[in-house]
């Protein structure tokens, strides 16, 4: 982060690398690129630039969770075909709604880490804070 006597710190600079041999405006959108396993990958890599890692486990806790969501609702929604087999679409309707909010919430989040934008996703940024 280069600061001067006067001016505030700025996010990043064209100079500026990350540990992962990419510039951190490249590095933090790709922590997004495949949810929360790209997140993992770049989480594990970058070991110096706090932007980047930021993201990485912004990633993993957002993309995380509802990657479980999805999950659990496509498990109950099978499960309920033996118990209760009206409660299969509702399940599958679950799921397929958790996973059209989580795309958009994936390309809001590419869009503004590769704009360099400050990007806080609720909840998930208060965890990624404890993670790094």
């Amino acid at each position: 982060m280069a600061t001067t006597l006067h001016s505030r710190p700025t996010m990043m600079s064209a100079e500026a690398i990350s540990s992962t041999g990419l510039s951190p405006r490249l590095a933090a959108p790709l922590a997004y690129g495949g949810w929360w396993i790209t997140g993992l990958v770049i989480w594990l890599v970058e070991r110096r630039d706090r932007y980047v890692r930021f993201h990485a486990a912004q990633a993993i806790a957002a993309f995380g969770v509802i990657a479980v969501l999805i999950g659990a609702f496509g498990a109950l929604a099978v499960a309920s075909l033996s118990f209760l087999p009206t409660a299969f679409e509702p399940f599958l309707w679950a799921a397929g709604i958790t996973w059209v909010a989580g795309l958009a919430l994936w390309i809001v989040s590419m869009w503004k880490t590769a704009s360099g934008e400050p990007w806080r996703i609720p909840i998930a940024a208060d965890l990624a804070d404890r993670i790094v």
